[in-house]
């Protein structure tokens, strides 16, 4: 697959949270709305470089930038970035709204499935490795109730133990049952994640 996000020409002047004093005294406004554009970033962002080029004494041109813009969001506006920035898990991104939508939005849903994919394979692992800890932790503590069962001759601690024991055992049996579907589960978002990835060639 093509990755037009990692593709796109590298310019001198890159969008970033700020403008330079230089950059506004160069004022390439057209390739600075380009740029952004590219970047996926809205038109709205070129009030930022108003208000800092303001503080240096300097003008700039949003007609300029505003054409660099739109230049720059036919290019990011495709079907790949799309599938990038859904993968991401991003929002739709608005500046592909209106007669730029189609390609992108296709690419953006189909990256939203593998990324949805993803999400649930990663919370499926985390919840398995969670109740596989405490699963080790209760088999610990009954062994240490038996262990403890073993040396005691109090018959009120014994009767302590047993209880506890029973209890315990009780919860490890829930959490064996429950481990057994989770272990299910796993294994069938691990195969609908590698099927995400073989259909995005990753």
């Amino acid at each position: 697959m093509k990755h037009l996000l990692l593709l796109l020409p590298v310019l001198s002047l890159v969008a970033c949270s700020s403008i330079s004093q230089q950059e506004c005294q160069l004022g390439d406004w057209f390739a600075i709305g380009k740029t952004d554009a590219q970047q996926g970033i809205e038109a709205s962002k070129f009030r930022s470089y108003q208000q800092e080029c303001a503080k240096h004494g300097l003008s700039s041109d949003f007609q300029a930038y505003q054409q660099g813009h739109a230049a720059g969001a036919i290019e990011f506006c495709q079907y790949d970035n799309g599938v990038l920035w859904g993968q991401q898990g991003k929002s739709f991104n608005p500046l592909c709204s209106g007669a730029l939508e189609t390609e992108f939005r296709l690419g953006y849903e189909r990256g939203r499935q593998w990324y949805g994919a993803k999400v649930a394979l990663e919370n499926l692992q985390q919840v398995f490795e969670q109740n596989n800890d405490t699963i080790k932790e209760l088999e610990q503590r009954i062994d240490s109730n038996t262990d403890a069962l073993a040396a005691t001759k109090d018959v009120e601690r014994k009767q302590e133990l047993t209880s506890e024991n029973k209890s315990l055992r009780k919860q490890l049996g829930q959490l064996q049952r429950s481990q057994g579907q989770l272990q299910r589960d796993l294994q069938q978002a691990e195969l609908n994640f590698s099927l995400m990835q073989k259909l995005e060639g990753l």
